[in-house]
């Protein structure tokens, strides 16, 4: 309580009594006369108790007498705290950092109308105050690191007292709330920033209020994928159960959409699944919706995600129709599993793998010989693009947007796949294949990914030439017409139908229930022979330095010798617990270049582990002759083409040579063409509609030509092939004999381009 202290007035004056909080601080004048008291209270904080950062003082003020209080001035060891408080609550703010961490003394005066001043009791605080800030670490993602999708940013953070929370930035800017519990993380959605360099911080805060900033980690941001077509090996595909309506077997071979690279694999059985296995953060599985799409279930790693419902009643192609972020960068699986089921309002069962994308972006896998952009011949209007937030392979790509430049890339080969980019900002381009307008390109997509933006298949055994060239134009929705040359896959593989190969004994053909080679826009699904038959051989004839048999490894595969040029080398035991298509089984080495054979004949004999004996011929890679002849495509519009009466020309379809062909089932109808060279080969197609034509060299019928496709059609297909001319002019002619296989649809005969060497 307070005290009161006595004192002599003068004798004019009245006594004065004064009752203070700590006792009297000083009299009053000597002529004033004053009754009354002001008593002076800190109300908060309490004695004894430790503070820390800018807290309230607080004081009460009781008035006996009749005297006013004017204000309060607050004090810390006797030093004035801020000004004078005149109304009441008296309060005022005090920073205790501004003192040491000790004890220290609070008093509070009032101040009366007479500016007499009544002081309280003092209070004694001890001040702590942490003035140690807290350490704070990124601890993932890694400096340089590549980010696409969803990320999760972490880091590590301690305090001497304790961390209050952390915050993390990218280029300065707040991402999400701050993390109060460790461990500290956000989840960052990439594609809110631009591609390109990011730099990443986290603020660390202690309860007192000290903030340290982490080192920055600088990452790149990159919103390219990489897309792998239904036909990427990285895919298994595993049979489902028959069911009236929904054969097991996958279908991979479908072309009746636009789908991305013209084809797609289709299943409508329960249990069927498409397993791909991919390294990244981000994968988005591009399928179809549609009134007649079915139920899929969806597994990550392994794990079961979803069930997805693919029905809609409008049909919507190269959909994204599952994706998922957020993955720790590394290796993972997403599985498709067809259920066999449907919505009610379906009226199909389908589920469709068109393809699928991943991020960040990486280079494709090589299908072939690899050749990069840095070897093509280049017109003026190319620029190098450097690789920053893309997977160029081998580190670069050209890239234009003048009209008219050109990269020219003459290969050996049968295929040739050009690497590219396709996105919001790429335009139209022009594909020339051996001096013929091939195709015309829109890369625009409403994202950007690195893929085979174009392929041609099926190509004669020899030299070519392959053009891309830029067009100036580009889709309506795209922001620029930029066109990007990555590199260039070449491979040199035939087929297991093609002529060079000639079979003996029992083979039985089987296909389009597996991802066999050769699965294409051209052809559709790929086949396969095969045979269990001691004695039954496949034989290649070729020229050139090796050649590579491509078959299958599994469960149920048997033993098959293997001969080269006449003489036998080994045993091929194709034998392997699960199955592998597309297989190396057997690669020729050490031969001279000039003209070979390598045969497969199956033994009937069998790895005591396999179930059966089946040996399987899928195709065959070959090292050809530098000595191979150069190709020259002429279109079937060209001057050195005639047609008589009954000949139409189709409209505008990509998967023709040059996007034309001309078709007739009228008897008699004939094209003949005229060149100048030692071989001819008319290109054409087999098809449902196909009919008889009869081909004439030089005025003389040399064959006739069934063109039915008793499975799938053919396009830009090998119709017939002259080769060992004199040098000089000839004339090859095709006529309609108005004759047809009986189970094809019509007669018609389809001429879409001449090759000549």
């Amino acid at each position: 309580m307070g005290k009161t202290q006595p004192f002599r007035p003068t004798a004019c004056a009245a006594a004065l009594f004064v009752t203070l909080g700590l006792g009297l601080l000083s009299t009053p004048p000597a002529a004033a006369q004053v009754s009354g008291s002001l008593v002076v209270t800190i109300t908060s904080p309490t004695s004894g108790s430790t503070v820390g950062g800018t807290i309230p003082i607080n004081a009460s003020v009781t008035t006996i007498g009749g005297l006013t209080v004017q204000g309060v001035q607050f004090q810390v060891d006797g030093v004035n705290v801020g000004a004078e408080d005149t109304a009441s609550p008296y309060s005022v703010q005090w920073d205790t950092r501004a003192v040491s961490n000790a004890s220290h003394t609070l008093t509070a005066v009032a101040r009366d109308a007479l500016g007499v001043l009544w002081t309280s009791d003092p209070v004694t605080v001890t001040v702590f105050n942490d003035k140690t800030p807290p350490t704070v670490a990124l601890t993932s993602p890694a400096s340089g690191a590549v980010l696409a999708g969803t990320a999760t940013v972490t880091a590590s953070a301690s305090d001497n007292v304790g961390v209050a929370g952390v915050r993390f930035f990218v280029d300065g800017a707040p991402i999400g709330a701050e993390d109060t519990t460790a461990p500290y993380s956000v989840d960052w959605d990439t594609t809110t920033a631009a591609s390109g360099s990011r730099t990443l911080t986290a603020v660390a805060r202690d309860a007192a209020g000290n903030t340290t900033t982490s080192a920055p980690v600088v990452v790149i941001v990159s919103q390219t994928a990489t897309r792998f077509e239904n036909t990427s090996l990285a895919i298994t595909y595993t049979n489902g159960t028959t069911a009236p309506g929904q054969p097991g077997q996958w279908w991979h071979g479908s072309r009746s959409r636009g789908w991305s690279l013209k084809i797609a694999s289709f299943n409508r059985s329960a249990g069927a699944q498409a397993r791909f296995q991919f390294t990244g953060t981000t994968v988005r599985w591009i399928g179809f919706r549609a009134p007649w799409a079915g139920i899929a279930r969806v597994y990550v790693d392994d794990v079961f995600v979803t069930e997805l419902d693919l029905y809609q009643t409008t049909e919507e192609p190269l959909t994204v129709v599952f994706s998922r972020t957020g993955l720790s960068y590394g290796p993972h699986s997403l599985t498709v599993e067809s259920t066999g089921r449907k919505n009610p309002s379906s009226v199909d069962y389908a589920v469709v793998v068109d393809a699928f994308d991943v991020a960040p972006a990486s280079p494709l896998p090589v299908e072939g010989t690899r050749t990069e952009e840095s070897a093509l011949n280049l017109t003026a209007g190319w620029s190098t693009a450097e690789a920053t937030t893309r997977a160029w392979s081998g580190g670069t790509a050209v890239v234009s947007a003048t009209a008219g430049a050109q990269a020219t890339f003459s290969f050996l080969g049968t295929e040739v796949r050009w690497l590219g980019l396709r996105g919001p900002q790429t335009g139209i381009a022009r594909v020339y294949l051996d001096g013929a307008f091939q195709a015309e390109i829109d890369l625009y997509w409403p994202w950007e990914y690195e893929a085979v933006v174009f392929e041609a298949t099926t190509l004669a055994p020899a030299h070519h030439t392959l053009t891309i060239e830029t067009t100036g134009r580009m889709n309506a929705l795209a922001t620029d017409k930029l066109v990007v040359v990555d590199a260039l896959d070449v491979r040199a593989r035939l087929e297991e139908s093609d002529p060079s190969i000639a079979y003996s004994g029992s083979w039985r053909g089987t296909g389009l229930d597996a991802a066999w080679s050769g699965s294409s826009g051209n052809t559709g699904a790929g086949t396969v022979l095969f045979s269990g038959t001691s004695g039954s051989q496949a034989t290649i004839n070729f020229t050139g330095s090796s050649a590579s048999w491509i078959g299958i490894r599994a469960p149920w595969s048997g033993i098959a010798h293997v001969s080269v040029d006449g003489a036998f080398v080994t045993d091929v035991d194709t034998y392997a617990p699960t199955e592998q298509v597309q297989a190396v089984l057997f690669t020729t080495t050490g031969l001279t270049d000039g003209h070979h054979t390598l045969t497969i004949e199956p033994t009937g004999t069998k790895n005591p582990a396999s179930i059966d004996v089946w040996v399987m011929v899928d195709a065959f890679d070959l090292v050809l002759s530098p000595s191979a002849p150069t190709i020259t495509r002429l279109q079937e519009l060209d001057p050195s083409a005639s047609y008589s009466d009954g000949w139409t020309q189709g409209t505008r379809f990509n998967f023709w040579s040059g996007e034309t062909a001309g078709y007739s089932g009228v008897t008699g109808a004939r094209v003949t063409f005229t060149f100048s060279g030692t071989a001819v080969t008319w290109v054409g197609q087999l098809s449902f509609n196909g009919g008889i034509a009869r081909v004439l060299l030089d005025g003389v019928e040399v064959a006739q030509v069934d063109t039915f496709a008793p499975v799938q059609e053919v396009f830009q297909a090998a119709m017939y092939s002259a080769t060992g001319l004199a040098a000089g002019s000839h004339t090859l002619a095709i006529e309609n004999t108005g004759q047809k296989n009986p189970a094809a649809q019509n007669t018609w005969v389809i001429v879409d381009a001449f090759d000549v060497y």
